[in-house]
């Protein structure tokens, strides 16, 4: 009787209903990966290895980050080379060269290029997420998307991610790393039996370039409408996995005037959040505020931002090749280390860490420019990092050693 009565009560609540009708559609969707799986198999392990065929996909589908500095090279060198780019509805195709064809992501046509081309090339677990069956003739190059980062890899929450994850070791043939401490993190976490390629990342050959700087800065000021003389800090946090992002509460009109007081100048502000939290309401209503999240490759915005703010994002460590200021703001410092884990502690960087509003003016106000500057130098050889503008020729170098051009 109890029994009937649970059971009356659930009804009557709609959670058991709910629980089954929840249930079917895990089930479902279960169902149709592995269909999806054995469909691909059959469809494609039989096709044909194109020889000059490059595939690419990134993980925000934009021609963005290492692989998009790789793809230049390639078509700067004219190499004899088709390049295909998995793209999604939001892709912004308009900053795709011609020389490269998009491919719609999940399309019977994006996976038959999968399935034929030589190279693959990606910048996270993009490749081997559909289970897309690889041939021993086919070679997949990883430059993942950090730079000596400070976030463990492997403490990510996502179940479904780890899951996957792990045909990374399997099927990837080349690591592309910057750094002696890169190199230990991809063989201590997914990538323990895979070569790495200490050669730099691509994305960061751009940095070491500064006759370019004025061109980026000329491109970014025209689509802001700010003037060329203008200061730029980029403000750019990393995602919250959780959700919770109160921590994101920079007092813009303090750290602009701040940042007169400490530098002089008429200083602009950048806000460029992570995509995945993009769809928070953010207003941009001061001239001197904008959305740097409508520029798609970043390290055009590192290239031209004359300091920057981040918490834990990686980009903090491409930026500090460009020797310039940067300083972390971290209010949910302890909540973020027990949730996802440092590599190092973060008072070991060259930058000053703040908790407050009040604790971030005050370190711009007393940086130590020598101070820092020596930090610097002392963390990039502590670290073994070997960037010197020249990786993408690196890369494209053993693609064309694979392809046998």
């Amino acid at each position: 009787m109890q029994l009937l009565n649970r059971i009356g009560r659930y009804l009557v609540a709609g959670t058991l209903l709910d629980h089954i009708a929840k249930g079917f559609i895990k089930l479902r969707k279960r169902i149709d990966y592995l269909l999806g799986i054995w469909a691909r198999k059959l469809l494609f392990s039989k096709c044909e290895v194109v020889n000059n065929r490059i595939f690419i996909m990134t993980y925000d589908f934009q021609y963005s980050c290492n692989p998009a500095a790789i793809a230049a090279e390639l078509i700067r060198r004219e190499l004899p080379v088709e390049i295909y780019w998995a793209v999604k509805k939001e892709s912004n195709l308009e900053e795709f060269p011609p020389e490269i064809k998009t491919v719609p992501y999940r399309s019977y046509t994006m996976y038959q290029v999968q399935a034929t081309a030589k190279i693959w090339i990606d910048n996270a677990f993009n490749c081997i997420w559909d289970d897309m069956p690889k041939k021993k003739t086919q070679y997949y190059f990883n430059t993942w998307h950090g730079s000596m980062g400070i976030k463990r890899l492997t403490s990510n929450s996502n179940k479904l991610w780890l899951h996957r994850s792990k045909r990374a070791n399997k099927r990837t043939d080349f690591m592309i790393s910057n750094s002696q401490f890169e190199n230990d993190v991809y063989t201590g976490t997914f990538w323990p039996n895979v070569p790495t390629l200490l050669y730099g990342h691509p994305r960061n050959d751009m940095l070491f370039h500064p006759e370019a700087f004025s061109a980026y800065r000329r491109e970014i000021c025209q689509l802001f409408d700010i003037s060329v003389d203008d200061r730029i800090m980029l403000y750019a946090p990393t995602f919250r996995d959780d959700g919770d992002l109160s921590c994101f509460d920079v007092d813009y009109a303090a750290l602009k005037q701040t940042l007169e007081q400490r530098f002089g100048g008429n200083w602009v502000i950048f806000v460029r959040l992570h995509y995945k939290n993009r769809k928070r309401d953010e207003t941009f209503d001061k001239p001197w505020l904008k959305d740097g999240g409508i520029i798609p490759d970043m390290q055009k915005l590192l290239a031209v931002a004359d300091a920057g703010i981040t918490d834990y994002s990686s980009w903090a460590y491409d930026y500090l090749l460009t020797r310039r200021p940067l300083f972390l703001y971290a209010p949910d410092l302890e909540k973020y280390d027990s949730d996802r884990g440092f590599y190092y502690p973060l008072e070991t960087t060259p930058f000053p860490v703040s908790k407050s509003n009040e604790q971030l003016q005050q370190s711009i106000l007393n940086l130590d420019t020598e101070k820092y500057l020596k930090n610097c130098e002392a963390f990039l050889k502590e670290k073994g990092c070997v960037e010197d503008g020249h990786a993408a020729q690196r890369v494209v170098d053993q693609i064309v050693k694979q392809m046998g051009l």
